[in-house]
């Protein structure tokens, strides 16, 4: 039985700036990043757990959060039953800390 993905309200905050951030550079950059994050985010449906658990909190949630790496951008996430939710979508080159809850 496939999952269902939900976005979380700052996931979709993150997805629109990092595409309105590239769309003022080069139109079709922006969208390769937003069609590459789409398609593997959708994978999810099918494989959950493919992403690997988050690094930095490992030693507090284990593997409650995963992320999965699209080229710079982390997207991260956690299973909920039969659902992935997708918690954040950052640049990992300027990652200094999260706000995940």
């Amino acid at each position: 039985m496939d999952f269902k993905i939900e976005f979380s309200p700052k996931s979709e905050d993150d997805i629109r700036m990092i595409i309105e951030y590239y769309r003022k550079l080069n139109l079709s950059t922006a969208r390769r990043y937003y069609l590459g994050i789409i398609e593997i985010i959708e994978k999810l449906v099918v494989y959950p757990k493919m992403g690997r658990p988050v690094p930095e909190f490992i030693d507090i949630f284990y593997d409650k959060y995963r992320e999965l790496i699209y080229e710079n951008f982390r997207i991260m996430y956690r299973i909920e039953d039969r659902k992935i939710i997708i918690i954040r979508i950052i640049d990992g080159r300027t990652f200094v800390g999260l706000d995940i809850l």
